[in-house]
């Protein structure tokens, strides 16, 4: 039986900064890290989708998991991103994240020819019984191009190869069906915060998103006032974090993101990894508008 390690609460899917030059940018993703934990976060994500991750070179998504790792010293939980195309290099990269230190790794299978349930089912079966690092189903149809229902996730849960799913979708119903089908050990994770009061109500037990790194203790403080059921403080820091919405919207809410932080006073660069559109002039107005919209600036 795998180990089970239950991932919950808020987490932050941690920016991957790099410099002007294109280079990761340690000193910005160590800062970045402590400041995090600093503010109470319940867990860091690295290499997210959020996070750039299939832009960025194997060397360099191998430096990040260990810095990232070495920085948080077992203070919260870090979960890495696995997304792969094949079971070679998703197997690899899971393997770096278990020797690094990893508590979890988040796997995405992204579809290029055709899959059925039954060998999707398989590439997790099979990492799993290839790895001993807990494993988080990745459910992002829009993205990865693959629908599992929640019967088919929750029986890879029953046998052990997953210990928890990131649901980034918006049918509540489907996420309360998983939370149902699994056992307590089972943490099941809304994609985004900006739902994470109808996600609870259904059975999720966090959110792993990017918006916590601007607002990291009220996206903790709401995922807190929600476990107690103080409902009119809920309600009102669900709200405060709505306002953060357009940050994810396109062009680029990588690019967004990083200038949100520039602005709020956070030593990091807007640069990302192409083809991802760079900040530019309206990209810039709408961070700035919603920052004040926000209250936070």
């Amino acid at each position: 039986m795998r180990d089970r390690v239950r991932i919950e609460g808020i987490v932050a899917v941690l920016p991957s900064f790099f410099d002007e030059g294109g280079e990761v940018d340690e000193r910005a993703m160590t800062y970045f890290a402590e400041f995090l934990i600093s503010r109470g976060i319940q867990g860091i994500l690295v290499l997210g989708s959020n996070g750039e991750c299939p832009y960025i070179r194997e060397e360099d998504r191998k430096k990040i998991v260990e810095m990232v790792v070495e920085t948080c010293a077992g203070r919260v939980p870090v979960v890495v991103g696995i997304n792969e195309r094949g079971l070679d290099d998703a197997l690899e990269m899971t393997i770096h994240a278990e020797k690094a230190g990893a508590d979890a790794a988040l796997v995405a299978l992204h579809r290029f020819y055709p899959l059925s349930e039954r060998e999707v089912l398989d590439f997790y079966r099979e990492l799993a019984t290839s790895t001993k690092i807990p494993l988080l189903y990745y459910n992002f149809p829009s993205h990865t191009g693959i629908e599992l229902s929640p019967e088919a996730i929750a029986s890879m849960a029953a046998e052990g190869w997953i210990t928890g799913a990131k649901e980034t979708i918006f049918d509540m119903e489907e996420i309360g069906r998983l939370a149902q089908l699994t056992d307590e050990g089972f943490c099941t994770l809304t994609g985004t915060t900006l739902n994470l009061t109808e996600a609870m109500a259904v059975g999720a037990c966090g959110a792993i998103c990017p918006i916590p790194n601007i607002i990291p203790e009220t996206s903790v403080d709401l995922f807190r006032a929600l476990r107690a059921e103080e409902w009119k403080k809920a309600s009102e820091l669900q709200d405060e974090v709505r306002t953060l919405a357009p940050l994810l919207a396109s062009p680029s809410p990588h690019a967004m993101i990083k200038e949100a932080l520039r602005l709020l006073g956070h030593p990091v660069k807007t640069v990302v990894k192409k083809p991802l559109p760079s900040i530019d002039e309206g990209m810039s107005t709408k961070v700035k508008e919603t920052l004040q919209r926000s209250g936070l600036m």
